[in-house]
């Protein structure tokens, strides 16, 4: 017999694409019967009332404001954050003075200090709390945890990890607020970077050393009020030592137009896998003698299953829908066994983050990472 949840009233801080995304995802979970709480969208802050967003919010949307105390209302079970990096903090302490759950876009706010401060008051308000952090729902990537953690590949040995997208190569693009250190709090690194490292380290382990390289390649953008400088990189590049033993490299780009691709490969003893994050698919493994290798019988929460064939859709939104279910799912009571990223997983990446960009400002100095 199918398990019944209750439903789950939500409200939403920011809704552009991002913000967009998380709705879209939650209603493919209810089209394809995922076992979760079924969102309710009730309340949406966004930055301008006049605004085409806006107007299209009030589309789904009981209550469209621009007032973020509208999370203390009573009747709400839970927030998603999706605004601009610099936003996350104000609508955080109001979700948290109701004691609501929080669902986080990733990086908790784009600042080393202020995401410190984020991951201490939600474990001091003892709510809910996950990331969006999705690509951890990948079909592939919970093959590869089980792969991994099973030992039948042996020791890692090196890895390559890549989110290449194609997004601002064009320098007539106009300016945004992601191209602004001040309110992103970095660029294709802050951006991209975090999913990957957060990936490392959740199928890898601690980091102990790194070095990286920074580039922005548009230095400016058209504004509203003319040419505007971009602040934040357009690229990076680092080489990661483990803790294992394991030796790789990350690569992020927003500029990497008509090849864009995203996938970590892992080098063991005992074989290659191969992590396709750009497709809805299983991981991919293959023996020393280059033969296919049939994965590990898995005995996951209904929740992680992948997306049914005829629901599928996009690799990035059905990773969305996975992880939006599963903290609906936690912000009902339940729990599965399987690492889900908090803000102490997503603080944990952006320390990375913040080692990586101090590296690129010494020159690509080799830089040790405290535990």
């Amino acid at each position: 017999m199918t398990k019944s949840y209750r439903q789950l009233r939500m409200g939403l801080h920011g809704y552009g694409f991002i913000g967009r995304t998380h709705v879209l995802a939650s209603q493919l979970n209810l089209a394809s019967s995922r076992p979760c709480p079924h969102i309710v969208w009730d309340t949406a802050v966004v930055h301008d009332l006049a605004s085409p967003v806006a107007a299209l919010a009030r589309q789904t949307f009981r209550t469209v404001t621009d007032d973020v105390h509208a999370f203390l209302r009573e009747d709400l079970d839970a927030v998603s954050i999706a605004s601009p990096n610099d936003a996350h903090m104000a609508a955080l302490a109001s979700a948290l003075q109701n004691r609501l759950a929080v669902y986080c876009e990733k990086p908790l706010s784009g600042f080393l200090d202020e995401s410190r401060r984020m991951a201490e008051m939600v474990e001091a308000a003892g709510v809910v709390h996950q990331v969006a952090l999705m690509y951890r729902f990948h079909p592939a990537v919970i093959d590869a945890y089980h792969w991994l953690r099973s030992g039948r590949l042996g020791r890692v040995l090196t890895f390559r990890a890549e989110l290449l997208h194609g997004g601002y190569l064009d320098p007539n693009r106009p300016m945004a607020w992601r191209l602004r250190q001040a309110q992103a709090g970095g660029g294709a690194l802050t951006d991209l970077g975090v999913h990957l490292i957060d990936l490392l380290l959740h199928l890898l382990g601690p980091v102990q050393r790194l070095a990286a390289e920074l580039r922005t390649f548009v230095s400016s953008r058209p504004g509203s009020r003319g040419s505007e400088a971009v602040t934040v990189d357009d690229w990076a590049l680092a080489r990661l030592d483990m803790q294992s033993g394991a030796v790789g490299t990350l690569e992020v780009s927003r500029v990497h137009v008509g090849r864009e691709r995203d996938g970590i490969e892992i080098v063991c003893e005992g074989g290659v896998l191969y992590i396709p994050l750009d497709r809805e698919a299983r991981a991919e493994i293959w023996s020393p003698a280059g033969e296919p290798l049939s994965g590990p019988t898995l005995d996951s929460h209904p929740v992680l299953a992948p997306m049914p064939a005829k629901f599928a859709q996009t690799a990035h939104l059905n990773a969305h829908a996975v992880s939006i279910a599963v903290f609906a799912l936690r912000a009902a009571g339940e729990e599965i066994a399987y690492p889900v990223p908090t803000f102490h997983e997503a603080l944990a990446a952006e320390r990375l983050v913040d080692a990586m960009r101090t590296s690129a400002e010494e020159g690509g100095k080799l830089v040790t990472v405290s535990t």
